[in-house]
């Protein structure tokens, strides 16, 4: 699945050339991408720093610096490094993004949730950031090289489409009263994604409605590092009515029970 489906030209990759901004009245900036500790372990550029290096450069430096938020930070990091009181550091983005809640992405743990709150762009798409907590499930057993992974890329698609549904979508009658049911999933590798800032856009492609709670929709999110998508991953779901959807299961384990006789 991380097999990358179309590669691109090495110097097309976002930060390839190891600086965050190419722009010459910043060129006396120091800049650097703070990211987890099991992250930054991976990690072999000096751009990437950890949370405690961050806070360290900010009482120490005394020219300009900017922090961009990347992958891994927990929430009580990300809640120190915004709480950063020193004149000279400049936060990336520059007011901390709420992450997404348990109810919208379906996650009991707030580390497990990899999104954060999904925004109404107002043109019938939706955007929310990646927030990649480095105790996230999905990393517990697998971290190697500087990218994230293709299995992180997906779940945090998944939480999209379901946040975007959940927000969005579905009467305020009905929530808490859906299932969410999964009939296809394609994912397009483009490039590796870095773990540095990434937006994803969620587009709406189809959604047909049946009743007032079911209904089936198709989204497509493309990841996205300094304007350029590296992955892609659309979702084609049904949200049914949860009391069919526990009478299906039990009708399945019914006939499974039954032809085991």
């Amino acid at each position: 699945m991380e097999a990358l489906a179309h590669a691109l030209p090495a110097s097309s990759c976002p930060f390839s050339t190891g600086t965050v901004e190419r722009d010459n009245t910043a060129a006396n900036k120091k800049h650097y991408v703070v990211v987890g500790d099991r992250i930054k372990g991976q990690c072999t550029s000096d751009l990437f720093i950890s949370a405690d290096t961050a806070h360290a450069l900010a009482r120490s430096e005394q020219s300009p610096i900017t922090f961009h938020i990347g992958q891994g930070v927990s929430d009580d990091k990300l809640s120190h490094l915004y709480s950063l009181n020193q004149a000279q550091v400049s936060l990336v983005p520059e007011q901390r993004q709420p992450r997404a809640c348990g109810h919208t992405t379906h996650k009991h743990e707030p580390r497990n949730i990899a999104i954060s709150k999904v925004v109404d762009n107002g043109n019938g798409t939706y955007t929310a950031a990646l927030m990649i907590d480095e105790a996230n499930a999905e990393l517990s057993d697998h971290l190697t090289g500087q990218h994230i992974s293709g299995m992180m890329i997906v779940e945090a698609a998944r939480q999209l489409s379901i946040a975007t549904a959940e927000q969005f979508y579905i009467a305020p009658a009905a929530r808490g009263k859906a299932n969410f049911i999964t009939h296809s999933m394609r994912v397009d590798y483009n490039d590796f994604l870095l773990p540095v800032p990434t937006q994803i856009l969620c587009i709406p492609v189809t959604l047909k409605r049946s009743g007032p709670i079911n209904f089936r929709f198709t989204v497509l999110m493309q990841f996205r590092q300094q304007g350029q998508t590296l992955a892609s991953v659309e979702f084609d779901t049904s949200v049914i009515d949860s009391r069919y959807f526990y009478l299906k299961e039990s009708q399945l384990l019914h006939r499974y029970i039954t032809l085991m006789d």
